[in-house]
């Protein structure tokens, strides 16, 4: 009986770590699709004001 009770011990073990790994993964997968994001957002941002820079530099030369 006792090694009954020692083998569901392992198995509910594994099956604790494999969600925690699953997890893990969710939340890393998650931070990449965040961070894909962000860098698109900041290359938009960056194309739109470096447009009015450009603009606003050859207007104060006069070109």
């Amino acid at each position: 009986m006792k090694a009954i009770y020692l083998q569901l011990g392992v198995v509910l073990k594994r099956v604790s770590r494999d969600e925690e790994g699953a997890v893990e993964s969710a939340q890393i997968f998650a931070w990449i699709v965040v961070t894909v994001i962000a860098i698109m957002a900041l290359g938009a941002l960056m194309q739109a004001l470096g447009v009015d820079v450009i603009n606003w530099v050859r207007d104060q030369i006069g070109i």
